[in-house]
């Protein structure tokens, strides 16, 4: 049975997750140092990143999360799939990539726009298995939603497993407009980000 489930901005949430960083307004902002789970941090964008490091950030997650993420069994990513990953058209996609200091991939998020609707966007996250439960998925995705208003997207979309219960619960916990339309295997997600604009970042 679908479910319809909304939650309004939660403005006091939302600039707690702004407290303490950086805030990249643009591409040219990057990269930022942060520290996230009490490590120093870079962010920075996924555009021509080492695909070394990538690939083999990809074969150390484990198969729940390759699954809760791409939604099907590993697989070995062709060079082309990997140019194609980190070669993007930067008109219409932005992919962020959080490193530690020796460049090791941490966590890594991405925003698609849509050819027919230009102010919507596809999001997608994941974060290493051993680097989960410490901020850095909340925090890529708010960096990614700045960066991603500042080129005019205002809504972000995505469908999530509904057994993917850490990503839902992080989509809840960051503050902005959220809206569910919840099936039996899939979650339609919906993320208002037109509240960024009426935001105070000063206030964080």
């Amino acid at each position: 049975m679908t479910r319809y489930l909304c939650w309004p901005v939660d403005e006091a949430r939302l600039l707690a997750g702004f407290t303490g960083w950086l805030h990249p307004a643009r591409r040219n902002d990057l990269p930022v140092m942060m520290v996230v789970g009490a490590r120093d941090c870079w962010l920075r964008e996924l555009a021509g990143a080492d695909p070394v490091p990538l690939v083999a950030a990809y074969e150390r997650l484990s198969e729940q999360t390759i699954y809760l993420r791409f939604m099907r069994p590993r697989q070995k990513p062709s060079a082309e799939q990997v140019s194609f990953f980190i070669d993007y058209p930067r008109d219409t996609q932005i992919g962020l990539l959080l490193t530690d200091n020796d460049g090791a991939p941490l966590a890594l998020a991405q925003s698609i726009r849509r050819r027919r609707h230009p102010d919507r966007a596809e999001f997608s996250c994941v974060v290493a298995d051993d680097f989960q439960h410490q901020g850095a998925g909340r925090r890529i995705l708010l960096a990614l939603a700045l960066l991603a208003y500042g080129e005019g997207i205002r809504e972000w979309t995505a469908e999530v497993l509904s057994q993917n219960r850490p990503m839902l619960s992080l989509l809840k916990g960051l503050g902005l407009p959220l809206t569910l339309v919840t099936g039996r295997e899939m979650v339609f997600v919906r993320l208002d980000l037109s509240v960024l604009g009426k935001l105070d970042l000063h206030r964080a």
